[in-house]
């Protein structure tokens, strides 16, 4: 359930994807800006070894443009170079039923947990920028993993869940969603709160 405009998985960034995009685009500008500051302040030394003698105002003028515009192509062409190679395989984000509970697969690296060993379930919201995501903290007295609506087999999964523990409210999804764009945590289950 996207909590805003719903589109495929594929067209909106991951968090991590989305960070390091920011990253990229900082590392860049901060090196354009830099860049346009040595030139600046080194045009005048270039002139007067380059072209002692004969050059004039319009001449800085045209070396600081022109020198500007190219240290910009440079840096849009080095950003779209950064961006490809930075594009990773598809991330694998699943959470599948077991006989006596259920795994959480998230890039091959896999939890397993029966549902008589749940300690602890908190739902919280995470900003996307345009979505909201709607996640899962799943704890036992051993492990922690964490699922969001986007895993393959989410529904599947919270309707289980629900019928595992009946207490938790049904529409805890929605209650977490509003208000959009700001974390929102409930705490759903806890084993020692909810014995007795």
């Amino acid at each position: 359930m996207k909590h805003s405009t719903t589109h495929s998985r594929d067209r909106y960034p991951t968090f991590e994807e989305t960070l390091r995009k920011r990253k990229i685009i900082g590392i860049h500008l901060l090196s354009f800006i830099i860049l346009t500051v040595i030139l600046i302040f080194s045009s005048e030394p270039l002139l007067n070894h380059f072209a002692s003698g004969i050059h004039n105002v319009r001449m800085w003028l045209n070396l600081i443009i022109f020198g500007t515009i190219g240290i910009l192509i440079l840096t849009i062409i080095s950003y779209i170079i950064f961006l490809k190679k930075g594009k990773k395989k598809k991330r694998i984000e699943k959470i599948e039923l077991t006989e006596n509970g259920f795994q959480v697969n998230y890039d091959e690296e896999i939890t397993q947990f029966q549902w008589s060993e749940i300690e602890k379930l908190t739902g919280f919201k995470v900003d996307r920028f345009t979505t909201d995501d709607i996640c899962l903290k799943i704890e036992s007295n051993n492990k922690t993993a964490f699922a969001t609506e986007e895993f393959q087999g989410w529904r599947n999964f919270i309707n289980k869940m629900l019928n595992e523990f009946p207490q938790i409210e049904k529409n805890w999804e929605g209650i977490i969603a509003k208000p959009a764009f700001e974390r929102n945590e409930a705490e759903l289950y806890n084993r020692n709160k909810n014995v007795g």
